[in-house]
């Protein structure tokens, strides 16, 4: 009889696990209650402030890109960056707009990604932007506002990082 029921069990794992769908965490770092990413990152000494400045300006040209600021006696770009997010089979989907800072050293770096705001484009939803942190915050509570808010989460962070990466391939020219 054991036998029979540890072999019921193994033939459903798979479908168990199936079942749970994504149970990865989003990873969203935080800071005084807002999203807020900051991470310095080390390259070869050979890299110079002046050069590394150049190429975080390279960085911000684009469509989905503006720089708002510069400052060259200080190494600091800053722009938005808008990206979209898809929201399963839905048809729906969200703009993500945040803002993007870059400061440059020689042989290091500074990427800062704040002011995170989300602008749903779907039938009968308010079509403006909007903070991230109260939809955020509740999520994490485990009071969603929505079936969109886990992929729109999930969106953010994929998107976070892909302009981290995105930057650190540009620096590393």
């Amino acid at each position: 009889m054991i036998k029979k029921l540890s072999f019921i069990v193994l033939l459903l794992m798979p479908f168990i696990g199936s079942a749970q769908g994504n149970t990865s965490p989003i990873l969203l770092q935080m800071r005084n209650g807002k999203v807020y990413f900051d991470n310095v990152y080390a390259l070869n000494p050979v890299f110079k402030k002046a050069d590394l400045y150049a190429k975080a300006q390279n960085w911000f040209k684009g469509d989905e890109k503006t720089i708002i600021t510069t400052s060259e006696k200080k190494g600091e770009v800053t722009g938005t960056y808008i990206t979209r997010v898809d929201i399963g089979n839905t048809g729906n989907y969200y703009f993500v707009r945040m803002v993007v800072g870059v400061i440059v050293y020689d042989a290091t770096y500074e990427v800062k990604v704040f002011d995170v705001y989300e602008k749903p484009v779907e039938k009968g939803i308010s079509n403006e932007y909007s903070k991230i942190e109260y939809r955020w915050w509740d999520f994490r509570r485990g009071k969603p506002w929505s079936t969109d808010d886990d992929p729109l989460f999930r969106g953010i962070s994929t998107a976070v990082t892909t302009v981290v990466d995105s930057i650190g391939n540009e620096m590393s020219k």
